[in-house]
């Protein structure tokens, strides 16, 4: 940036109002700084309908580093005039989270799909592409693109005039390739610890569902590529969906491998809650509480990341001083997602006050039957997930299972004293893993940090 603070800005240059944005023009680094637009080609090419063409759109997720992700077009009509098709290896931002950090790079998988007019596409020339994407997702310059950033409050965005006048310190292609070369070392020594503590959690599952179930690995795989064609009893037919009569029959086996009494989900629970469905904030006030989101359920536990919060007084009612406020011991499940996500559980351990957003069911239980750490590792098996793929909806993009789904799922139930014998087991195991994953998010982090101070001053 420069040193004086004062400077002469021309007025019409002041398209969005923003004193910062006439003074942010890029960040001093090791190398020169030089204009996006000198690397960037802007790419709009129109898509032509064709009833042989299956097109996809995609978005930039706000959350990650340089991640794209896929987004199913389920009865959106296609505008031809505001959406693009996009290609794989080009360069995508989101205008309006840029100062999120949403930038990323097209995979070959999503060759051909679809972005709408609120992303920007550009073929990177003269440069590594992954160089400038990492860079322009520094949390460094989220700020910066805060600053350049115009419109409401809730839908400011950049424009491509922003983007393409923006200036980044530009290693010469050899250094560029020496930064990324030290990047992605460690990036691959976080991925090593990432198989090893997979490697853990998914021997210890197995070796725990052997405990409760005879279902074999060969048996779970075969499910899940069982035959379309299946004689089903007209009496067993609880619901009239082609997809779900041509799945129920894979659950009998599930339910005869089962080594202890069984149980459904509703005949062991006390009470089930949909979350609040109301919209909370990333900043905390005074008297509010955070709200738990399925974001925050992630491989059996809860993550405190991201966390969103709301007034307190949207949890409680004049009869039920209590109502969505959860209690030690409830178990969280996530009843819209994706289809490998949905049904994700995790018990509730916190210390304080938090709520839950509407798309989790808080379960309670009866603890002389079942504890809810044991059923929260039952819903990791296959033995629970088949169940789970069998009975979720596939609608608008989104798996969803209501609670009645929920509480048809079945579950083997052993004595009390054996299901704390499983829970102590999974936790000394997990504790391992968790060492692992540790040590990834830590080199995770060093790889960026690394990445930063290879750039900047």
């Amino acid at each position: 940036m420069e040193n004086n603070l004062l400077k002469l800005v021309p007025f019409a240059s002041l398209k969005g109002w923003s004193v910062f944005s006439s003074f942010i023009t890029h960040l001093e680094g090791k190398y020169p700084a030089k204009k996006l637009g000198d690397y960037l080609r802007l790419i709009k090419e129109p898509i032509v309908l064709d009833d042989n063409t299956l097109y996809k759109q995609i978005r930039v997720r706000t959350h990650g580093q340089g991640v794209v992700k896929r987004k199913e077009l389920y009865g959106y009509e296609i505008n031809t005039k505001k959406q693009f098709i996009a290609h794989k290896g080009n360069l995508i931002l989101s205008k309006i989270d840029a100062r999120n950090g949403a930038f990323g790079i097209i995979p070959d998988n999503l060759e051909g799909a679809i972005i709408t007019a609120s992303f920007l596409q550009y073929e990177v020339i003269g440069a590594i592409k992954e160089y400038i994407s990492l860079v322009l997702a520094l949390d460094i310059l989220k700020e910066k693109w805060q600053a350049l950033s115009s419109g409401t409050t809730n839908r400011q965005s950049v424009n491509e005039d922003k983007v393409e006048s923006f200036k980044i310190p530009m290693p010469s292609i050899v250094e560029q390739e020496e930064i990324l070369r030290i990047y992605h070392a460690i990036i691959a020594e976080a991925d090593e610890n990432i198989v090893k503590g997979n490697n853990i959690n998914d021997g210890l599952l197995y070796d725990i569902q052997s405990v409760v179930s005879s279902l074999k690995m060969q048996e779970q795989k075969k499910e899940v590529a069982n035959s379309i064609m299946q004689t089903i009893p007209f009496a067993s037919t609880c619901r009239w969906e082609v997809e779900y009569i041509l799945k129920e029959g894979r659950l009998k086996s599930v339910y005869d491998s089962f080594k202890y009494p069984v149980y459904p989900i509703s005949d062991i629970t006390t009470n089930s809650l949909f979350g609040l469905s109301i919209k909370a904030t990333s900043s905390q006030g005074e008297e509010m509480i955070p709200m738990l989101r399925m974001a925050n359920i992630v491989n059996g536990e809860i993550r405190c990341n991201e966390l969103k919060y709301l007034p307190r007084k949207y949890a409680v009612t004049n009869k039920e001083h209590d109502k969505y406020l959860l209690h030690k011991g409830d178990l969280l499940i996530n009843r819209t997602n994706s289809k490998e996500l949905v049904g994700k559980a995790a018990v509730f351990n916190l210390e304080g006050e938090y709520t839950y957003a509407s798309y989790i069911i808080r379960y309670r239980f009866d603890t002389a039957k079942v504890l809810p750490e044991y059923v929260n590792i039952l819903f990791m098996l296959p033995i629970v997930r088949i169940q789970i793929d069998t009975l979720s909806r596939q609608t608008a993009g989104q798996c969803n299972i209501n609670s009645d789904e929920i509480g048809a799922i079945k579950i083997p139930v052993p004595h009390i004293s054996e299901q704390q014998a499983i829970i102590e087991k999974y936790n000394m195991a997990k504790k391992d893993a968790n060492t692992y994953y540790d040590k990834a998010r830590v080199l995770k982090k060093k790889a960026i940090a690394d990445f930063e101070k290879a750039i900047f001053v």
